[in-house]
């Protein structure tokens, strides 16, 4: 299986050969700062199929022991990477060229989970961005 993504603006690209080892939503607090989002929602591959084949995306240190990747141009956060687990590589769904292609099945760092997101079955009204 291919997979394909990038970012929002075009000037980072990846492709991934290889099918994904697991799919969940984080509620973190450090997820929620960085993308500025309630929840992100993540896909693990092994490291040795994920490449970049496009332009190089920024680092940014997320903790003492995990390093987030993101567009220098656009800001889209792309993966996230634990120094102790260097044969995974967790890629935000949405990055995904078809962010239809997994779907999380476990939530992870559930406790600071904000009370008022309701995410699942609820269709809401919404305003275009």
């Amino acid at each position: 299986m291919i997979y394909e993504g990038g970012c929002r603006c075009g000037a980072v690209r990846y492709r991934i050969t290889g099918e994904p080892l697991s799919a969940g939503y984080c509620h973190c607090g450090m997820c929620q700062q960085a993308a500025g989002a309630p929840v992100v929602a993540w896909v693990a591959f092994r490291r040795s199929d994920f490449r970049i084949v496009k332009g190089e995306p920024e680092s940014a240190q997320a903790n003492a022991r995990a390093v987030r990747r993101l567009c220098g141009e656009c800001g889209t956060a792309l993966t996230f990477e634990y120094s102790a687990h260097t044969e995974t590589v967790d890629v935000t769904i949405a990055s995904l060229d078809d962010p239809n292609a997994t779907e999380p099945v476990y939530r992870i760092w559930s406790s600071p989970r904000l009370p008022w997101l309701h995410s699942e079955g609820e269709d809401r009204a919404s305003r275009p961005h």
